[in-house]
């Protein structure tokens, strides 16, 4: 079980961190170790969320065996991996040693709070497991992918052979839990409701970081206050089964609860900080609209409206920046880059 364990601390933080550390070092405003930590772990997150979207799609298109699907999104992710290090090595070697020679900042009294809440949270989530009418299908279509080495090949109800929606199967959220059980040697329900939701709050404190971050600067007063008002509303929020904050304290573990807590809001990080760039009147990299790419490959993991919704946002916020800005380049880049995701709305709606 330590041993498990151990791979799957790997597997949810420092794998995510070493994906996302070129993403931390292009940014210009990080310059401390925890602001590279959580902008590593986030952007990362993305990045194997939207390459394991790709292969995964692509592997239920060719073929039904969930072994299968590991061996295509392995070597893909490698190689992004030896990409993002050679860019690392080559172009911000010197810039990660500065950061890390950096004296840490200081943390604001709130901000303390705020974390100490969402660790609460997070143990919170471990030993108060919850059950849902939504596990009978997700959490058993990742345990017959384990068990029985198939993807979307029989009814998680009855156990009988049938042919899923292509709803499931554009979206294959599960099968991301399922390779975290496949790799760990942890059953995929023991893993859903124990292990698995600490990770998705932490995702969801470190965008949150990040918006602080984008809003205040450097200002750890604010950021703190802000951390400890909005893990104040988390923790509260929780009123019914429709809100956000339900889906991030008792349904962490489905693709619904990434979406909602994680993904759709550091789309919403990624516009804020495109907006501030431009209202400073700095040049938009192409780090900010790769990202929205990525961005939108992962909410389409996440469910299958999820590409949709990521186009929704950044189209209805678009038109808002070039009309405050008068700039139309970025805004147009902005939907455009953003695009690609509705492809697996398309499938979706061809192949259903």
């Amino acid at each position: 079980m330590i041993k498990s364990i151990i791979i799957l601390i790997a597997m949810e933080l420092l794998l995510p961190v070493l994906f996302g550390t070129v993403f931390a070092l292009s940014d210009e405003n990080v310059t401390g170790r925890k602001h590279f930590f959580f902008s590593s772990l986030v952007n990362g997150q993305i990045v194997l969320y939207a390459v394991f979207q790709i292969t995964t799609v692509y592997s239920i298109l060719r073929s039904i065996n969930f072994s299968y699907a590991v061996k295509v999104f392995v070597p893909c992710a490698c190689i992004v991996f030896t990409v993002l290090t050679v860019l690392v090595f080559v172009k911000y070697r010197k810039r990660l040693a500065v950061i890390f020679k950096n004296k840490p900042e200081k943390i604001s009294f709130w901000g303390v709070i705020g974390f100490l809440i969402f660790v609460f949270m997070m143990v919170m989530s471990f030993f108060m497991t919850y059950t849902d009418g939504d596990d009978a299908y997700y959490v058993t279509t990742a345990a017959e992918a384990v068990m029985s080495d198939t993807m979307y090949a029989k009814n998680p109800y009855n156990g009988l052979a049938t042919i899923s929606s292509f709803r499931y199967k554009s979206a294959p959220y599960p099968m991301w839990l399922a390779l975290l059980s496949k790799a760990t040697g942890i059953y995929p329900t023991a893993l859903a409701h124990t292990f698995f939701p600490w990770s998705m709050i932490l995702l969801s404190f470190s965008v949150l970081f990040l918006v602080a971050r984008n809003l205040f600067g450097g200002d750890t007063k604010k950021r703190g206050i802000f951390l400890f008002f909005t893990s104040i509303l988390i923790m509260f929020g929780d009123y019914s089964i429709y809100p956000a904050e339900n889906f991030l304290l008792a349904r962490a573990r489905q693709g619904k609860a990434a979406l909602a807590a994680f993904v759709l809001p550091y789309l919403v990080c990624l516009m804020i900080r495109i907006a501030k760039q431009m209202g400073e009147g700095k040049k938009v990299g192409f780090r900010e609209l790769a990202l929205i790419t990525f961005t939108g490959f992962a909410a389409s993991l996440c469910s299958t409206i999820g590409g949709a919704l990521s186009l929704a946002l950044v189209s209805v916020t678009a038109p808002v920046i070039a009309c405050v800005y008068k700039k139309l380049k970025i805004p147009a880049l902005m939907v455009a880059m953003n695009l690609p995701a509705v492809a697996f709305v398309l499938l979706y709606l061809v192949k259903r």
